[in-house]
């Protein structure tokens, strides 16, 4: 069981909303990256402190474009964030999918553990290939949490992926930084 920490500064996130939001300063910690239709899985368990409003702490997939594209839309950088978020007064199961622009769905984290495992795993069925986010519970339950079906519908020989590990503290008017730790952090390729 190897354990790591990451240190978020204050103002630090990873958010694109239109017009002119497009922040991506959060620290990542244990990249690991290759070609996306060789990914099988990123997997870590996590623990915090949580103490201000959008305090997070999860795993990073940021998708680079192998080639240049004259349409910037299509190149900007894609990313999807997972994990454990200090909303509403309370922390939360947290998922963003950053394609074009950021969406964010939110469920209460239930049951509460000392670690919480996020787990996003490559799945293929009859309608095609997707990944897919889960809650891994102490039993070792999956609890599905969200499908991103984006992921591999363009072209997905031409992207490569980069899995990591993240912190963030969005609120800049926070009394310090935010430290957070990271177990059994891993990432999966074929091979």
């Amino acid at each position: 069981m190897s354990t790591f920490t990451i240190t978020a500064g204050l103002g630090t996130d990873l958010w694109r909303k239109p017009p002119h939001a497009d922040i991506f300063n959060a620290p990542i910690a244990s990249p690991s990256s290759g070609a996306l239709p060789t990914f099988l899985s990123a997997r870590g368990s996590f623990a915090f402190d949580f103490t201000e409003r959008y305090d997070q702490v999860g795993l990073l997939l940021t998708f680079h474009l192998l080639s240049a594209t004259p349409n910037p839309a299509a190149s900007a950088l894609k990313w999807i964030k997972t994990g454990i978020e200090f909303y509403n007064g309370q922390p939360m199961l947290s998922t963003v999918a950053c394609e074009r622009y950021a969406d964010w769905s939110v469920s209460p984290l239930s049951p509460r553990a000392a670690w919480t495992t996020i787990l996003i795993e490559k799945s293929t069925d009859e309608h095609g290939t997707s990944l897919w986010v889960y809650h891994i519970l102490e039993d070792g339950t999956k609890v599905p949490l969200r499908e991103i079906a984006w992921v591999f519908g363009d072209n997905p020989e031409g992207w490569r992926v980069e899995a990591s590990a993240l912190a963030a503290r969005p609120e800049k008017g926070a009394t310090g930084d935010l430290v957070v730790e990271v177990k059994d952090f891993e990432v999966r390729w074929e091979t």
